[in-house]
C-alpha cells in the first residue's frame, strides 16, 4: 500500500496551476490543518493496522513551505503511525525558494529518501510570466544543495512556456542532467479558470502553439535520452533505474490511501485469501474547512465524511488498467487490450505479450484513448 500526504499551502498560487491549494495561510490555519491532518492518519492507523507500506509522497501546494518545526511531528507521526520498514522510496515535493538545508537535514533523519524539485524552467523571463516566485540561480543552487544531502533527486520542468525555444529547452536539460535522476517534463496545459488563461485570452502572454510544444518537447525528449534519461511514462523520465514508484504504483491501480484536503484514496477489499471481493476510490472535501470538520466529528476512519466514494465495477477496472497501463512504457497484457483500428496500429508496439504505445502514439495519447476506449 502506498502514502499520499497532501499540504495544500503555498507561499503564492502559480498562474497556471488548479491544483487544490491555497496562497499561505496564517500559522494558526496551518497548525489547525496539521492537527486535523494527523488525526486522519492516526485513524487510518487503525483501520489499515496491518498495512505494509511501500512508498510515501508528501505534496501539495508547497510542503517545504512548512518550517521545520511545523512539520517535524508530522513526519514522525507516519513513521510512528504505520510500518514503515519495508518503504523504498519516500518523496517530499519543494520548491527552490523555500528549501534550505536545516529542512534537508530533517527530512533525511526523519527517512526521507527522494527529493522532487519545482523548477519549471531555467528561464527568468518564463518563471516571471507564469508567477513562479524563485528564478533560474535560485533553482540550480536548491537542486546543489538537495544533491548533498539526497542521492535521489528530481526536477520539474513545463515545455511550451512563452519564452521557450529550441535551444534554451536543450540548454535545461544539459544543465539539469548531471545533477538530477530523474525528470519530470510536461506540456504546459492552461486551465479553465486560472489567471494565465485569462492572460492568454487577453493576449498579454503568447504562447507556442500545439505544434511547437510539441516540437519543443521532441527536443527535450531527444535531449534526455542523449543523458542517459529513459522515459518510463508520457512525462517522466529516469536514470539508473531511479523511478519513481510512488507514481508509477498509480499507472499500476496499486492500493493507496490520501490524507489531507482533496486527497483521493484507492482501497481494495478481499474474500479469503488473496480473493478480490471490491475496489473503492474515494476523495476527501477539497475545501480545508469542510475536510477538517468531516474528520474532527469522526471517532474512527471509516466515519470519515467524503466528498465522492464509487465502488469500482468490472468495466470501470477495465477502463483505468488500459487507461492508466497506456501512459507507460511497459503497457498492457495483450489479452486485455481493446480492438486496435488499423488507422491507429502505427501508433503501438508489442513487446512480448503486451502492447504500449510508441513515441508517435504518446505524443497523440489522448486523442487515441478516446477513440479505443
Amino acid at each position: 500500500m502506498q502514502l499520499y500526504i497532501h499540504l495544500p499551502f503555498c507561499k503564492s498560487k502559480c498562474r497556471y496551476c488548479d491544483f487544490n491549494s491555497f496562497a499561505r495561510h496564517d500559522d494558526k490555519a496551518i497548525l489547525q490543518y496539521l492537527t486535523t491532518l494527523n488525526k486522519e492518519i492516526a485513524l487510518a492507523s487503525v483501520a489499515y493496522k496491518n498495512a505494509k507500506i511501500d512508498t510515501v509522497y508528501i505534496g501539495g501546494g508547497t510542503p517545504s513551505l512548512l518550517d521545520t518545526e511545523m512539520i517535524s511531528p508530522l513526519l514522525e507521526n507516519v513513521a510512528k503511525s504505520f510500518d514503515l520498514s519495508n518503504v523504498k522510496e519516500w518523496s517530499i515535493e519543494c520548491n527552490p525558494e523555500s528549501l534550505d538545508e536545516k529542512k534537508l537535514a530533517l527530512y533525511k533523519r526523519v527517512g526521507i529518501n527522494r527529493i522532487s524539485l519545482g523548477v519549471q524552467s531555467l528561464s527568468d523571463d518564463n518563471l516571471k510570466a507564469v508567477g513562479r516566485i524563485h528564478n533560474a540561480k535560485v533553482a540550480l543552487e536548491k537542486v546543489k544543495l538537495a544533491r548533498q544531502y539526497f542521492d535521489n533527486v528530481s526536477a520539474d520542468l513545463i515545455v511550451g512556456l512563452p519564452y521557450d525555444d529550441e535551444k534554451s529547452v536543450r540548454e535545461e536539460i544539459l544543465t539539469l542532467a548531471p545533477l538530477v535522476s530523474h525528470l519530470s517534463m510536461y506540456e504546459l496545459i492552461v486551465e479553465d479558470g486560472t489567471p494565465l488563461k485569462k492572460m492568454v485570452e487577453d493576449g498579454k502572454i503568447v504562447l507556442p502553439d500545439d505544434d511547437q510544444t510539441q516540437a519543443l518537447f521532441d527536443v527535450a525528449y531527444q535531449t534526455a535520452k542523449e543523458c542517459g534519461f529513459d522515459r518510463y511514462e508520457v512525462s517522466n523520465f529516469a536514470k539508473d533505474g531511479k523511478i519513481s514508484h510512488h507514481n508509477f504504483g498509480y499507472w499500476t491501480r496499486e492500493e493507496y490511501l490520501g490524507f489531507g484536503a482533496g486527497a483521493h484514496s484507492l482501497v481494495k477489499s478481499f474474500d479469503g485469501v488473496n480473493l478480490l471481493k471490491n475496489e473503492k476510490r474515494f476523495a476527501n472535501f477539497c475545501s480545508i474547512q469542510r475536510y477538517q470538520n468531516a474528520v474532527n466529528y469522526a471517532s474512527s476512519y471509516e466515519q470519515i465524511e467524503r466528498e465522492t466514494t464509487e465502488i469500482l465495477t468490472d468495466d470501470d477496472v477495465k477502463y483505468e488498467n488500459v487507461m492508466l497501463g497506456l501512459r507507460t512504457t511497459v503497457g498492457i497484457e495483450c489479452k486485455h487490450m481493446p480492438a486496435i483500428p488499423q488507422k491507429l496500429k502505427c501508433f503501438f508496439e508489442q513487446k512480448g505479450d503486451r502492447i504500449a504505445l510508441n513515441y508517435s502514439g504518446m505524443s497523440v495519447m489522448n486523442s487515441i484513448l478516446t477513440e479505443i476506449i
